[in-house]
């Protein structure tokens, strides 16, 4: 689904992003269509995304479709990246999930393989940091996913 997302230019630049930040990252789509431009930073490549603490640097094509959102919100002093039919209000989650549906994408058990995914290959608190989870959530989603992080302090104190 990822690789479709990535891939189809048939896409639109909005349920591109959103399909994407669910696939690769596990985003609620509540705090998807709550981003704005001011959480994008698109001076020099790769776009970086900032959900959490630390911004996410973004694939191409997921920081191309965020920085075509970014271009359309000018037109909207809110600077909402997902804008709705209303003024001054975002889009709604099921309108967004609606769109994703169309696509063959199903929001919710993409975001748990993507938190399983993600909590698998790093530690619940970058993890936590990252996507603005809290500690315990991720905790949670790496237990999910059998992952023993038990050694990761002393892994990190050995390379500083």
């Amino acid at each position: 689904m990822a690789r479709r997302f990535l891939t189809d230019a048939d896409v639109d630049s909005k349920t591109r992003a959103a399909g994407l930040l669910v696939l690769l990252y596990g985003i609620q789509l509540t705090r998807i269509i709550t981003l704005t431009r001011d959480q994008v930073d698109a001076t020099s490549p790769p776009v970086k995304l900032t959900i959490g603490a630390e911004p996410i640097e973004l694939p191409k094509i997921l920081g191309d479709a965020i920085v075509d959102l970014v271009d359309a919100s000018m037109r909207y002093p809110e600077g909402w990246l997902f804008p709705g039919r209303n003024p001054g209000l975002h889009l709604t989650p099921g309108l967004i999930s609606r769109r994703l549906r169309a696509e063959g994408l199903r929001s919710e058990s993409a975001r748990t393989t993507a938190l399983i995914e993600l909590t698998r290959q790093m530690h619940p608190r970058i993890v936590s940091d990252l996507l603005g989870i809290t500690p315990a959530s991720a905790a949670a989603w790496s237990r999910l996913a059998s992952g023993d992080w038990s050694d990761y302090p002393k892994l990190r104190a050995v390379s500083d």
